[in-house]
């Protein structure tokens, strides 16, 4: 994995997701984040050569504290002033981490992923045998398990996870970033 792309991955205010990668992360209309970007001027994307609007981690966690304070009962001109007051300050809209468990043993993948996943947002915890994973997984209820499948010990924890109803990922995400974070977007809701 390229160092220079698990950087910017880090950096929350690098612009990386389209304007329908964000809609679909907060289940939002693009026409609702173009309509607050006009009218209240709190987030403003970047834009690409093409004019493309491109967001960065930092707006698309400023747009869920929109759309969370309007879906608790604030319409969204007081919901924009209070997201800048929050900015004035130097508030962070992250919340608590997100939790992530990485059941591997022989991959080494948990520096690599939370290099790729930025240690502000999400808490990678490793778990290297499947003893050790099941017991994380109980204590820390983590939001996504990601799971080295080719060890046949953690794919049955793997399978009983699913079976649960638990968002499980292989491991093979690791070597196509984009594919993981789609994974994880449903976690972020």
């Amino acid at each position: 994995m390229n160092a220079g792309y698990r950087r910017q991955m880090a950096d929350r205010t690098v612009p990386l997701f389209s304007i329908g990668a964000v809609a679909r992360m907060l289940d939002l209309s693009a026409a609702t984040i173009r309509t607050w970007e006009t009218r209240y001027g709190d987030v403003v994307p970047q834009r690409s050569e093409g004019g493309q609007r491109l967001y960065s981690r930092d707006h698309v966690e400023q747009l869920r504290f929109v759309k969370e304070q309007v879906a608790a009962g604030r319409r969204p001109g007081e919901a924009h002033r209070l997201l800048a007051e929050r900015v004035a300050r130097g508030e962070s809209f992250g919340g608590t981490r997100l939790k992530i468990l990485l059941a591997e043993s022989r991959l080494g993948a948990a520096n690599s992923l939370k290099e790729l996943l930025g240690g502000d947002a999400f808490e990678v915890v490793l778990a290297t045998d499947p003893v050790a994973a099941e017991r994380a997984f109980h204590e820390l209820d983590p939001a996504v398990v990601v799971v080295d499948g080719a060890d046949d010990a953690f794919g049955a924890l793997a399978e009983r996870l699913r079976a649960a109803g638990v968002k499980v990922l292989p491991i093979e995400l690791l070597e196509r970033p984009l594919a993981l974070l789609e994974g994880l977007r449903p976690a972020l809701k």
